[in-house]
């Protein structure tokens, strides 16, 4: 009986002190490590409390010879003789790389984008294809922001074009119906309603131009920018002037990724 009661002491005793802080001095642990995994130094360790949850956090400075104790740094949490510990599994590393993660996102959010960069992202990227008939069109026969419609960028800018041609129009057409009442004779001489339209379309006709060749590279290129910050990288394709051997150059696609 005495044997039997001493035999179950000692699987007690050696299962009890198995993975156990058995002294704590100042900001170091020295621990049991008898039945357990091994382990090495610079290893990382949970503490864990008698109900399992979660007290601190260590790392392995020193093990014995027959790696059968320890000497575990404490970085973190409360550490108390008596306590199990375990070795800092994937699981636990999953955790805090999704911790840094989530925070990452939070910095490059949708909500902390300016309105501009918010802009960008509804209208997407611009492809070759809509780039250069939208290009074609909008400078000739169409214009009136037709072209910013095609590429995707009516409310944008286009809606400018649109008003602003249509007026400098209606404002030719004002002077010259104005040219054939002789009431008005004067103002016509005068002609000012007529040039005033005239230089109001050129000018917008330019902008125009020069808003559906120049713009949409410099659209892709900062739209490709903030879904790199947001952690979308993607392949992208985009319009490029292409040297060739002969002389010249040709229109061709350039590969950004």
């Amino acid at each position: 009986m005495k044997a039997a009661l001493a035999l179950a002491m000692f699987l007690f005793s050696t299962i009890s002190f198995a993975q156990t802080v058995m002294r704590v001095q100042n900001n170091e642990a020295s621990v049991n490590l008898e039945n357990s995994e091994n382990l090495l130094v610079g290893d990382r360790v949970l503490f864990l409390t008698k109900d399992l949850d979660l007290s601190g956090e260590g790392e392995v400075t020193k093990v014995s010879a027959g790696g059968q104790k320890a000497l575990v740094k404490i970085l973190s949490g409360k550490v108390q003789v008596g306590m199990t510990l375990e070795k800092k599994t994937l699981g636990a590393t999953k955790e805090k790389t999704l911790e840094k993660n989530n925070n990452r996102n939070e910095q490059i959010s949708y909500s902390s984008l300016s309105e501009r960069e918010r802009k960008i992202l509804q209208i997407g990227e611009i492809t070759p294809t809509r780039y250069v008939v939208g290009g074609i069109l909008g400078t000739y026969p169409l214009g009136f922001g037709i072209g910013q419609a095609i590429q995707g960028r009516y409310l944008d800018t286009g809606w400018i074009f649109t008003v602003g041609e249509a007026a400098s129009i209606v404002l030719m057409v004002s002077g010259v119906r104005d040219c054939w009442q002789g009431s008005y004779y004067e103002s016509c001489n005068d002609g000012g309603a007529i040039v005033a339209g005239a230089i109001g379309f050129i000018a917008f006709k330019v902008w125009e131009i020069v808003d559906l060749w120049a713009v949409p590279p410099e659209h892709n290129r900062r739209y490709r920018e903030i879904r790199s910050r947001m952690g979308e990288d993607q392949i992208t394709f985009h319009p490029a002037l292409l040297p060739i051997a002969s002389g010249g150059a040709m229109l061709g696609l350039r590969i950004t990724f």
